[in-house]
């Protein structure tokens, strides 16, 4: 016998046979069914893809009984929006094998899951008001799969998980204090692989305890993550939390390892003598007592290093480097945060030796006293934020980089002299949370390879300088959150994307917009002072996707419109006194797509074949209104 299969899409609503045994769902499809969905109990499985991982109205929960369908082997209904717990009495699938509710809002699984005997698989990734699991979960002796990764609200395990002798599959363990809820219960589960983050590790009662979790012998994991609570009133010793970590020293073939709120005052040998010679990433954060560090210089396969919230570190040097003859040699990525009391970065003591050959991206963040960065050329990618002044300085001396992050530099006015003059190869800027910056004066001259300008609340900013007109280079700028921006200078017409985001005192975009004849994509949002486009839109015969949200003072779109004739999408959001399209968008023969959001006037005038602006419009493949498709043409 051959079994039938039935994909529900959006916007439909089929009738399913009763021979139908495997059903699938798009989107918004499932909310059509208000009852059974198959009258005769038939189903065997019933799938959820979600495309659009934008939570709303539609991604309820279904209504009709799932628990009906006792014949289930597979359910799955991930990004779904429940309504705090699973509907139904779902012990009842005595069959049921997967189930999966992963990206969901569930709070509390029924107990009625722990009667599951043949469930292999349950998927609670990324459920993040999950506080709870059934207690009795320890009986669910099938289990191979249970991922709670990212349940970062679940408070506590269920008792005896250790029983769980088939899971391959964890990804969190939270450690209590009583009898059922120690780390050893994690003794057992030999086989458990990928991620695993072990939590609340101050319940441990000493060496002996943590020796209990074997971590050694599990040799399937590839991630750990080790985290004692981050809680300056929690009361754990010292000499408690280096006997826990020195104990769960995991097998040589792990592949990231992240440590937090370790409260010890130095690391153990395990990573002292880099035993875990395979890592790829390392973080390290809220470490409080750690003045010195391992040698992780050693690791030649590390890609990846963070070290954040080190209080007491206050030196980066030949110790962190080791003896090996070429340090960090396959470090990609280094991000150096709240280094509160980090005074010194030192790469001239190397003796000759490379170091960080293959480092492009280097962060640096919160390092109040670090008043000097190396130069080390492979860096192409840098973020300084709430920094001193000083340390920003040193970037005049990084030519090499091509992306440059700044943040967070409240008080400065304009940015240091010659900052970017020598940075003919920076070709991404972004300037973020400058709330002080007034102007960036002739900081822009050199810059011949710029492609993106991104600057985002900047609160005193008013102006661009004249010298953006000659950044030949420049396809996107985006301003975002910039209150004192009441015009846009002449732009250059390389570019190719233009987001202009709740700039309130925005009125002009006339000179901005007059030669951007490679402009493809354009946003306004947000901007309340704005009154119209101007005329000047004519010239922008390449744009293919517009975008106005939230500007009530537009009352009305330019004839010019119809010069759009690259035009394929129009996206008109929260315009309450846009009183209707223009005529001459019916001329716009490569608008594919329309979607009006709260605009009161446009949603009546566009009625389909009622409304007065209907015929202008009709020729447009999809039309959506307030997220109702009212026209799906086919192509």
């Amino acid at each position: 016998m051959i079994e039938e299969c039935c994909l529900i899409e959006e916007n439909t609503r089929p009738r399913i046979p009763k021979t139908v045994r495997h059903v699938s769902f798009l989107d918004r499809g499932l909310r059509y069914y208000d009852k059974d969905l198959v009258k005769e109990q038939s189903l065997r499985s019933l799938i959820s893809f979600q495309l659009n991982y934008y939570r709303g109205p539609w991604m309820t929960a279904p209504s009709f009984k799932v628990s009906s369908h006792n014949k289930l082997r597979t359910l799955d209904l991930s990004n779904l929006w429940f309504e705090k717990k699973l509907t139904g009495p779902i012990g009842n699938l005595k069959h049921l094998r997967y189930l999966d509710v992963s990206c969901s809002l569930i709070r509390k699984l029924p107990e009625s899951i722990s009667s599951l005997q043949n469930l292999q698989t349950l998927n609670l990734s990324y459920c993040s008001q999950l506080y709870m699991l059934p207690k009795k979960m320890k009986d669910m002796k099938s289990l191979i799969y249970l991922d709670l990764t990212r349940c970062d609200a679940l408070q506590c395990m269920p008792s005896g998980m250790g029983e769980l002798g088939c899971l391959r599959k964890l990804g969190m363990f939270i450690v209590g204090k009583e009898v059922g809820h120690h780390i050893g219960e994690l003794q057992r589960l030999n086989y458990i692989g990928g991620e695993l983050s072990i939590k609340d590790l101050h319940n441990v009662q000493g060496l002996a305890d943590a020796q209990n979790a074997n971590l050694a012998r599990k040799t399937n994991l590839q991630s750990l993550s080790l985290s004692w609570r981050d809680d300056e009133s929690s009361k754990f010793s010292e000499a408690n939390s280096e006997d826990v970590l020195r104990a769960l020293e995991p097998h040589s073939n792990m592949k990231t390892l992240q440590i937090s709120g370790y409260r010890g005052s130095k690391f153990p040998d395990w990573m002292l003598e880099s035993r875990l010679r395979n890592l790829v990433a390392i973080s390290l954060k809220s470490c409080m007592n750690c003045e010195h560090l391992p040698p992780f210089g050693k690791l030649r396969f590390l890609k990846r290093l963070l070290l954040n919230r080190m209080a007491t570190v206050k030196c980066i040097g030949s110790e962190m480097y080791g003896d090996g003859e070429n340090p960090f040699p396959s470090l990609e990525r280094l991000t150096l945060g709240e280094m509160m009391n980090l005074e010194e970065w030192e790469t001239n003591s190397m003796g000759g030796r490379e170091i960080f050959t293959c480092l492009h991206e280097l962060r640096i963040r919160k390092c109040p006293k670090l008043v000097e960065l190396p130069i080390i050329p492979s860096v192409k990618n840098l973020t300084i934020e709430d920094c001193t002044v000083t340390l920003l300085s040193s970037v005049v001396n990084l030519t090499s980089i091509t992306d440059l992050g700044i943040e967070g530099f409240d008080d400065l006015v304009v940015l240091p002299d010659g900052l970017l003059q020598k940075h003919t190869c920076l070709e991404r800027l972004s300037i973020k949370r400058m709330r002080s910056l007034r102007s960036l004066s002739n900081q822009l001259d050199n810059l011949s390879s710029l492609k993106s300008l991104d600057m985002t609340y900047c609160d005193e900013f008013e102006s661009f300088p004249e010298g953006v007109q000659n950044l030949n280079s420049l396809e996107i700028l985006s301003i975002y959150r910039m209150p004192k921006i009441t015009a846009l200078p002449v732009l250059p017409s390389s570019l190719a994307t233009l987001w202009i985001l709740y700039c309130e005192e925005l009125t002009s975009l006339s000179e901005g917009l007059q030669y951007l004849t490679a402009l493809k994509d354009l946003d306004l949002s947000g901007c309340v002072k704005l009154n119209s486009l101007p005329e000047s839109i004519q010239h922008l015969n390449s744009l293919q996707s517009l975008r106005i949200a939230n500007c009530p003072g537009v009352s009305c779109l330019p004839n010019q419109i119809r010069h759009l004739t690259s035009l394929s999408r129009m996206y008109i959001q929260a315009c309450s006194n846009l009183m209707s399209l223009p005529e001459e968008i019916r001329n716009l023969e490569m608008l594919r797509e329309l979607e009006i959001r709260n605009c009161p006037n446009l949603e009546r005038r566009c009625k389909k074949e009622k409304g007065e602006d209907w015929l202008n419009i009709a020729h447009i493949r999809t039309i959506i209104i307030n997220d109702q498709v009212i026209q799906s043409l086919e192509t």
